[in-house]
């Protein structure tokens, strides 16, 4: 079965799916969770890890590799629904996955915090914070650090980099909450 009619099954079915992803020449990432949304080009994931629904991934289809449903796979999905967790699955935010673009405006709309993130070892980017703007070819978060504080310009990203966006998730939604701007510092006379 080619990936494309694998990420319909795995939605249609809503069966636990193992994606082996390639984000750089020499190296993959794994992603674990359920296949909520799909289009030609997207894949929204709804992760999970130690048998608990987290938040959603945004993962480009021509980064996967493989979508693993083994013996394995199918126990854990067993224990999902016997732990009701398969009864929370779903999209809270429903995502435009037509393009780049599009899946930025989404966020940039309801004015949420995403993390954009380019997995490939020679770039390893990591970036928090609100969609400020969207071009052609790039999008510009607002980031900011782990002491919560906003940068004064948002950190411009090529869309060709990134492997992984993040939303609807706990570390995203709450750190937001606390964001803060720095203290300009008076200068001495």
């Amino acid at each position: 079965m080619k990936i494309k009619e694998k990420i319909k099954k795995h939605h249609q079915d809503q069966k636990f799916a193992r994606i082996t992803r390639k984000v750089a020449k020499d190296w993959k990432e794994i992603s674990r969770g359920y296949i909520v949304g799909y289009s030609d080009d997207f894949v929204v994931l709804q992760e999970s890890d130690d048998f608990k629904l987290l938040g959603f991934n945004v993962l480009p289809v021509d980064h996967l590799l493989e979508i693993r449903y083994n013996h394995y796979d199918k126990y854990y999905d067993k224990i999902m629904g016997w732990e009701e967790e398969k009864d929370k699955i779903g999209l809270k935010t429903k995502v435009n996955l037509t393009d780049w673009k599009a899946v930025f405006k989404t966020f940039q709309k309801k004015k949420m915090s995403v993390i954009v993130e380019c997995e490939n070892p020679k770039i390893n980017s990591f970036t928090i914070g609100q969609v400020k703007r969207i071009t052609d070819k790039h999008v510009y978060i607002l980031y900011f650090d782990a002491a919560g504080f906003l940068d004064e310009k948002p950190t411009k990203l090529k869309f060709e980099n990134i492997t992984k966006i993040t939303f609807d998730d706990r570390y995203v939604d709450i750190f937001s909450k606390y964001t803060r701007k720095r203290k300009k510092r008076k200068k001495k006379k």
